[in-house]
Parts: structure tokens; sequence; C-alpha cells
């Protein structure tokens, strides 16, 4: 009992004594650039589909890419995970969440100019 009230005083007293992970509760580099490929592949096979469920599938990455950027500019996790992980962290963060959005724009653009161009040439058609 006296090793635990020794502990408790440390660590009020001394909170830098009291460490933490953050990364195992965090996703990993690897995670990022998953959610980052899987969201464009389901956003290009829901745009074939249905442009409503295109919407829809971009709101579960979005939302996703949107706390994690949140978590690392956290006043008091940010710090810590420059600590743990390096600053490369918060750029592979802002890297994934840039190339899924750029893909699922480009997607977006790809599938209005389709069909900008079918309807011209089947109007040259005589």
């Amino acid at each position: 009992m006296r090793n635990k009230n020794f502990f408790a005083i440390v660590c009020c007293f001394l909170p830098l004594c009291a460490h933490a992970e953050v990364l195992d509760k965090l996703p990993q580099i690897q995670d990022m650039w998953l959610y980052a490929a899987l969201g464009f592949l389901f956003a290009g096979v829901a745009l074939r589909i249905h442009w409503a469920l295109f919407v829809l599938a971009l709101v579960y990455p979005a939302l996703w890419f949107v706390s994690l950027l949140m978590e690392v500019h956290s006043f008091d996790l940010g710090p810590a995970i420059v600590a743990e992980a390096g600053q490369s962290y918060s750029m592979n963060a802002y890297a994934a969440a840039i190339i899924w959005l750029l893909g699922v724009v480009g997607l977006f653009v790809w599938k209005k100019i389709g069909k900008f161009a079918k309807g011209t040439t089947s109007s040259y058609k005589s």
C-alpha cells in the first residue's frame, strides 16, 4: 500500500514521470494509406453506380481523415505523437488525406468529362 501511495504522490508532483504510449491508440501509417486507397476504390465503384452513392461513400473516409488530423493537431496529443513517431507521422497523415481528396475530385471530374465527351460525340452524328 505504501508503494501505491508513493507512486501517486510522485505522479501528482512530477507529471513527467508518468509516461503513456500514444501511438498504440492511433492508426499506424499503413492504416492511413489503406484508408486512402480503399476510400478511393469505394468512391470509384459508388460513382459508377449512382452519384448519391458516391456522396455517401465519401462520408466515412472524410470523417476519418478529419478526426485523424484533429488528433495530430490536438494540444495534448500532438506533441506526444511527434515525440514518439516523429514529424513523418503528421506528414503521412496529410499526404494520405490530400491524395485521397485529389483522387476523389479526379474521379468526379473524370466522370463529368466522360459524360460531356459522350454528349458531344453523339451530337456530331449525321
